[in-house]
């Protein structure tokens, strides 16, 4: 494997049953010269080495809804870098609160929230240079979501343990 961002996303088959693709974008900053995140616009992109971007878009059984954004960096500096910056737009913007889980990669964190619609998850690590985030929308309150959501982000870490 190149070490390409997705290379590391899942796959519905690897995310599990029941999983559909709904879409999914590949982009560099050559190819989006004006890419940027809620927490980083292209100035500091550029400035933390960012490498490539897979945004994965996921429906399960129908309803539940999973958007992977795997990001690489040039070094570890950059992805910690974006990985702080997201952290703190999380935070500041009340993305909801932090549930405490298994550490992910060399820094990870988890928020749920509770919203009318169901229930929403974002969680974030870091590992080598690669900032992995996963955010979920179950449909129902279940104590299962966690491990599920967790599961998911250690089969991503597990493919970046292959490649790097």
């Amino acid at each position: 494997m190149t070490g390409r961002s997705i290379d590391i996303a899942l796959t519905n088959i690897e995310a599990g049953s029941d999983m559909e693709e709904l879409y999914e974008n590949v982009c560099t900053l050559s190819s989006d010269p004006e890419l940027c995140f809620n927490y980083a616009q292209t100035d500091d992109l550029k400035k933390w080495g960012f490498s490539e971007g897979c945004f994965t878009c996921l429906l399960q059984d129908k309803k539940d809804v999973f958007i992977q954004v795997i990001a690489t960096y040039s070094d570890r500096e950059g992805a910690n870098r974006a990985y702080n910056a997201n952290v703190d737009y999380l935070i500041k913007n009340d993305y909801g609160s932090p549930v405490k889980a298994k550490t992910l990669g060399e820094s990870s964190v988890l928020f749920k929230k509770k919203q009318s619609d169901g229930i929403a998850f974002n969680l974030i690590f870091l590992k080598n240079r690669v900032h992995a985030a996963l955010s979920a929308k179950y449909k129902y309150d279940n104590p299962d979501n966690v491990k599920h959501i967790v599961g998911l982000a250690e089969k991503i870490e597990g493919k970046i343990e292959d490649i790097f």
